[in-house]
């Protein structure tokens, strides 16, 4: 069955044409089919990119395979593989053994309510998934094809597969990796009105451009305890009071009153859903990050501009949600990578779940508290990186003083982690446990003294020395 996005207003069609799916899932769905992806490792050549160079003096241009079926922890024997990692990922060596840990878990939980194990019980498989991902997240900054889009919808779902499969508690039906083909309603926990307003004028957009998205109109927000629909129309004219309520979105569906029924209509949404993420995602992501490499900018303009974009399409994949289940952890991970690839640490955000439906301006300003949380979780230096002092310098100048971009002192305490973590030592025990795998495969990296980071003689103001 084709897969076609058709505008209401305009002859203009989007279309792709399905592969078989693999075998793993054909006793699952059997009436699913998988889209080749034009830029997939089976079907590209390899050809030469910036992406990243700016940031990484050794990378590798061989071909890389990716196996959607065996999701083993990629360690690389050769010498060259070993002898340096960009800046980016780089920063991973910074992070004690028992950071690491926060970098996927939830860490208000783990700080305030759980402790490591805990977590990993009430969330079975999930740092081993965590470990997958990351370890293949490192393989492709290092070896990817250089002139291969940054990131695809192919490659979008393979993190969502390496991030979900094995894990125990995901959603009836999920199988990791692949488009969900229903309604989804989906709880959030850092809402704000101004996030919900903007993602229901995004919602109204799509409803305008494409007819598969209007199984969801008028029926978007559901508020408790009275678990009553607000209608879109209400929220948007009225501009209805939110603070207080525990929200429920519903995001697009298929299109028609019985369509969640029937089994043809949910394949065609999922390809159309697929299509939609490339055509509204992944596309503008990937020209707007070729742009950046290819513009002649400083590093800390650079920050500036990465936030930016990120911040747009973030909310927007939190929107969208293709997957059925997993979407939070898969836009997470995947903003880490970016990072990672242009030459910065991984935001670490206090409740990843906090962007569901935050306004833009809001995103920003928690991506910037990611990177400071990064900072203030890795082991200190006499000696820092120029790539630190500018996060250090973007901080100060864009969260100088909270009260200016939040409502009060509390909600910005609220993102970020703590200058202190009293953890007992029984939880620093968990955490080195529990990421174990990963730490292994960093080992090698450990040992060699990096030589692509500028460290400067002063220290950043207010940091101690270790």
């Amino acid at each position: 069955m084709p897969d076609i996005i058709q505008p209401r207003h305009s002859s203009f069609a989007v279309k792709t044409t399905p592969l078989s799916e693999d075998n793993t899932a054909d006793f699952r769905d059997s009436s699913a089919t998988q889209l080749l992806e034009p830029d997939s490792p089976l079907t590209r050549s390899t050809v030469k990119s910036g992406i990243g160079e700016s940031n990484s003096s050794k990378i590798s241009h061989r071909q890389v395979s990716i196996n959607t079926t065996t999701h083993s922890l990629l360690t690389s024997t050769a010498a060259q593989d070993v002898a340096t990692l960009p800046e980016g990922p780089g920063f991973l060596l910074r992070f004690p053994e028992e950071h690491l840990f926060l970098l996927f878990a939830d860490p208000d939980i783990i700080i305030s309510r759980r402790s490591p194990q805990e977590y990993e019980d009430k969330e079975p498989g999930c740092t081993a998934a965590w470990c997958r991902c990351m370890s293949q997240v490192l393989e492709w900054i290092q070896h990817d094809p250089v002139d291969a889009p940054l990131i695809s919808r192919q490659r979008y779902m393979q993190i969502n597969a390496l991030l979900t499969e094995g894990v125990q508690n995901m959603l009836d039906g999920h199988i990791p990796g692949t488009a969900r083909k229903i309604c989804v309603r989906y709880a959030t926990n850092g809402h704000t009105q101004k996030g919900i307003i903007q993602a229901l004028l995004y919602k109204q957009q799509l409803e305008e451009s494409y007819e598969f998205c209007r199984g969801t109109l008028d029926a978007t927000i559901s508020t408790s305890p009275k678990k009553r629909i607000t209608p879109d129309r209400n929220l948007i004219s009225k501009y209805t009071k939110l603070k207080g309520k525990t929200i429920s979105f519903r995001a697009i569906g298929p299109n028609g009153p019985g369509s969640e029924k029937n089994g043809i209509d949910k394949i065609l949404f999922k390809y159309q859903l697929l299509a939609l993420l490339e055509k509204e995602i992944i596309t503008p992501l990937n020209t707007q990050l070729k742009s950046l490499q290819h513009r002649k900018i400083n590093k800390p303009e650079l920050l500036v501009k990465l936030i930016r974009i990120l911040a747009k399409y973030w909310t927007r994949l939190e929107q969208l949600h293709t997957p059925l289940d997993g979407t939070c952890r898969t836009n997470y991970m995947l903003m880490q990578y970016i990072f990672m690839k242009f030459g910065f640490p991984p935001p670490v955000l206090r409740d990843p779940n906090s962007i569901d439906l935050v306004h833009m301006a809001l995103c920003k300003k928690i991506i910037g508290i990611g990177l400071k949380n990064s900072l203030r979780l890795m082991g200190k230096e006499d000696q820092v990186s120029e790539t630190e002092v500018i996060i250090d310098q973007y901080t100060k100048r864009y969260l100088r003083n909270p009260a200016c971009f939040f409502h009060c002192a509390q909600d910005y305490e609220k993102y970020l982690i703590p200058e202190v973590l009293n953890f007992k030592d029984g939880y620093l025990d968990q955490m080195k446990h529990l990421t174990k795998a990963f730490t292994e495969v960093l080992g090698p990296h450990r040992v060699v003294t990096q030589t692509d980071t500028k460290p400067l003689k002063t220290p950043l103001r207010g940091r101690k020395k270790s």
